[in-house]
């Protein structure tokens, strides 16, 4: 068992810095802050919450504050708050929205001020930070007592949530990645679309006939980030991202440099815009939509911004190197261990975590349900769209990297591949550089 980390001021600020910076799901998740267990109560609040739970559910009115940070799903979430009232008319959950980027700020600040939401959605590089601190939950009782069925969710997505063999949030939703790629740059260019059959081979092979000799067209983006990008590749080539422990990075090995340098030649050789054009025009934001990239890796979430903005737009699995693989990520409901209503909570969280919540939070169509089976309706929300390619890429999913180290260690690689892709490092360094700059930060942490 890894001992817990004790973080000063500086410490949870500079990882509120850095998480902000990030910025890797949009509408989804990235981010969490450290905690300073002095002002947090610490472990303290953990040993109270099981001598809480008998003492307020007897039936009086309560209050619970439920904290999220995407305005777009606050629909699903009235739905869903209306439902539980009906089953727990004593209990009323007020949803308090705080836009993304101030949402990590005002958590880490409430929680080591002592005043914060009971329930709040938490993502997988917040878990092991929260975790360790005592600022949330367990919820290893509900899973223990057969309230939850964990076996429900994706194996790959629930671990995001498991801290030292403690169950602490149970899915909400998920995300996978696939390629998106525009019809009309492919039939101008004569090129057969993409397939689950493609290989890194044909994925190269497409993106240089579909380059403009002008610069006025890229054939496929490489963009900045892991989890859209290398962590996909690596994976695909049968590497490893971090050790099995999540302590030392495996950049430097073999299968994981070998897909670094496959990412970074695109923009090397012009197949793909420049780190500086991505970072002036973010390439999901901007490019892909103006039509000017055939082809670019992204994540379950771009499909409906994708699908307004270039109707041209389709979808298909990534290319498979050795293997096939898609990163998962999703959001989980946790508790907060300060809350002065735990029963209440864990009564929110068991709801939330049942099949009637996932099939409310499925037809509204912002995300996709955590629940096996109810997936259908996101499926169907975009007809032009084949989604069923999201939910298949379940089956060879792997979890993000979420060392309780924090997410330091991947704003250092993405520095050094900035660097790299932009020039300033060799293609024969670049791996090392990496490797180097992951490791500082897991060990530091």
């Amino acid at each position: 068992m890894r001992n817990h980390r004790r973080m000063g001021s500086e410490a949870l600020a500079m990882l509120n810095t850095l998480m902000n910076r990030r910025g890797l799901l949009r509408g989804g998740a990235a981010g969490a802050a450290g905690l300073g267990l002095a002002a947090l109560g610490g472990q303290a609040n953990v040993d109270r919450v099981q001598a809480a739970q008998d003492a307020v559910c007897g039936g009086e009115e309560i209050k619970l504050t439920y904290g999220f940070w995407d305005d777009a799903q606050r629909p699903a979430v009235e739905q869903q708050i209306a439902a539980f009232k009906e089953l727990h008319p004593n209990i009323t959950i007020e949803p308090q929205v705080v836009p993304w980027d101030d949402y990590w700020t005002k958590l880490q600040t409430g929680v080591a001020g002592g005043s914060t939401n009971d329930v709040f959605w938490m993502n997988a590089d917040g878990l092991p930070v929260y975790a360790s601190q005592g600022a949330i939950v367990p919820i290893q009782e509900m899973v223990d007592d057969g309230s939850v069925d964990v076996d429900a969710y994706p194996e790959s997505l629930r671990s995001l949530y498991t801290f030292e063999d403690k169950v602490y949030g149970i899915p909400r939703d998920f995300d996978t990645i696939a390629l998106f790629y525009n019809k009309d740059l492919f039939d101008a260019g004569g090129v057969e679309y993409p397939t689950g059959d493609w290989t890194w081979d044909d994925l190269r092979a497409a993106a240089e006939k579909l380059t403009s000799a002008d610069g006025s067209q890229w054939g496929y983006a490489s963009p900045l980030g892991g989890q859209q990008n290398y962590f996909n590749l690596i994976k695909q080539n049968g590497g490893e991202i971090l050790n099995a422990d999540q302590t030392e990075s495996m950049l430097g090995e073999p299968a994981a440099c070998e897909a670094l340098q496959f990412a970074g030649d695109f923009i090397a050789d012009g197949l793909s815009p420049s780190v500086a054009v991505m970072q002036a025009n973010d390439p999901h934001d901007m490019l892909f939509p103006a039509g000017v990239i055939a082809m670019i890796p992204g994540g379950s979430w771009n499909s409906l911004t994708f699908s307004q903005a270039q109707p041209s737009t389709a979808v298909a699995p990534l290319p498979k190197g050795k293997a096939q693989a898609s990163a998962i990520h999703g959001l989980a409901n946790v508790i907060w261990s300060g809350g002065q209503n735990q029963c209440a909570a864990m009564e929110w969280v068991k709801y939330l975590a049942s099949a009637d919540a996932e099939r409310i939070l499925g037809s509204t169509g912002t995300v996709i349900p955590a629940m096996e089976g109810l997936q259908e309706e996101w499926v169907s929300s975009i007809p032009t769209l084949d989604l069923q390619i999201f939910v298949d890429a379940v089956d060879y999913s792997f979890p993000l990297p979420n060392p309780q180290a924090g997410p330091e260690w991947e704003s250092n690689v993405d520095e050094v591949l900035i660097e790299a892709w932009s020039g300033g490092i060799s293609r024969d360094e670049v791996c090392a550089r990496a490797d180097e700059a992951a490791d500082a930060a897991l060990k530091a942490g």
